[in-house]
């Protein structure tokens, strides 16, 4: 299976070093026009070593056409690197560099910068001896926790059939790096985040989890079952997982911490930078999330619809359809629901396997893509603010004022999360 991967992805080995026979841990970080590539490096180099040896690919991009500039910091990052390596002196513990130049418009991004290190770092993995053998994503403008590389080994030692993992992560919401008004809309983005996972969860969606760059791992062996990273140039996180978190065996990491940046940025369609990017430009008070009541809205169908569906008549069917609230039942009709739930009835023989299936079709996409239409058609998006404290009080969490500040808010979900997983 290996080798067709590989072969079916031309691919060629980017790095002539042997791995260590001990290689058990890969850090992947795409480096593209970076100017704190550093601060990746030595955090690091700075943490506590586990027992396998471990290499950090940096994989230093920049598509076709780059201006000078940009080919100059390409080169004074690979210097950077090669530096970092020398620096550190260890066998066991490599920087390592793959110069990812020149590469093609159409899919140059994030999201192939990832792919070119994985597979790289997979290549070598499935090379070693190693019992365990771990692909972990970080970002270069990121810290961490200094036991981020023995938790990581930690969990795959304790759990050794863990397909992948989220790693708990924290924006910093203070600090003289950034501007003022860059930590407040941080701290709204992350509450963002965290709302809507929270929200899925309390609807009992069961693929909600959080899928940050910067913060997810996964064994070679899986990395190579799913067919490797997407290659989009964003969202490429959540697509790449979502091809696991359906099939189980998916833990949460809480005991170590990744501090991603909070710093604006144009260089992807969506995600962290350009939310922050466009709430500065547009000078927004508040960041506008998904409305709970759409999340409210879905809730009694997720929590029914698997039971009452399996080995249904066409009526039953037709009958569950009707009684959903109008931005349901009409998202439903057009994604045909009535022949997808035919058709799983078809091939399914028992409960468990239908509502395994059920939640196949009705996957995270289908859930991101309802609510969109929802808030777009039927609902309105509100404050972030807002909604968290509305789905806070559901969830019976306490505040010291009736109208908690955004970091209160923030605070009591980071430790909310930190006692439910």
């Amino acid at each position: 299976m290996y080798t067709k991967y590989f072969t079916r992805n031309n691919f060629t080995p980017s790095i002539n070093l042997s791995p260590d026979k001990n290689l058990g841990l890969c850090i992947v970080l795409p480096s593209y026009n970076e100017t704190e590539l550093e601060v990746a490096l030595n955090a690091l180099a700075n943490c506590k070593k586990p027992i396998c040896s471990v290499e950090v690919i940096v994989v230093v991009n920049y598509p076709e056409g780059a201006p000078a500039e940009i080919v100059a910091n390409a080169m004074e990052c690979i210097k950077e690197v090669e530096a970092a390596d020398r620096n550190i002196n260890n066998n066991n513990f490599r920087f390592l560099a793959i110069p990812a130049f020149n590469l093609i418009k159409k899919h140059a991004g994030v999201g192939l910068a990832r792919r070119t290190g994985m597979d790289e770092a997979a290549w070598r993995l499935l090379k070693s001896e190693c019992d365990y053998k771990i692909i972990a994503c970080f970002d270069a403008d990121s810290s961490c926790s200094e036991n981020y590389l023995c938790e990581l080994e930690q969990l795959w030692i304790e759990k050794p059939e863990t397909a992948a993992c989220s790693i708990r992560y924290e924006h910093p919401t203070k600090g003289d790096s950034f501007l003022p008004e860059i930590y407040q809309a941080i701290a709204q983005y992350e509450l963002h985040l965290r709302y809507y996972v929270d929200a899925g969860r309390y609807i009992n969606h069961p693929f909600s989890f959080q899928t940050v760059g910067s913060s997810m791992a996964c064994s070679a062996n899986t990395y190579i079952k799913v067919g490797g990273m997407s290659k989009n140039k964003a969202g490429e996180d959540f697509y790449f997982l979502q091809k696991i978190i359906p099939h189980g065996n998916f833990e949460e990491l809480n005991s170590a911490i990744i501090f991603p940046s909070p710093r604006p940025s144009d260089r992807v369609p969506f995600g962290t930078g350009r939310a922050i990017s466009k709430y500065i430009n547009e000078a927004q008070q508040q960041f506008q999330t998904y409305n709970f009541d759409s999340f409210l809205g879905l809730k009694p169908f997720l929590e029914t619809a698997p039971s009452v569906l399996f080995s249904a008549s066409k009526n039953t069917i037709v009958e569950l359809h009707n009684q959903q609230p109008k931005p349901l039942r009409d998202y439903l009709e057009m994604n045909g629901f009535l022949q997808a739930i035919q058709e799983i009835n078809s091939n399914t023989a028992h409960a468990e396997t239908f509502k395994k299936r059920f939640f196949l079709w009705f996957d995270a996409f289908k859930l991101l893509k309802y609510l969109n239409y929802a808030n777009e058609h039927y609902y309105k998006r509100m404050p972030i603010c807002t909604e968290a404290t509305k789905l806070a009080q559901v969830l019976n969490l306490n505040f010291s004022t009736a109208n908690p500040s955004t970091i209160e808010l923030l605070d009591t979900y980071r430790e909310y999360n930190l006692r439910e997983s």
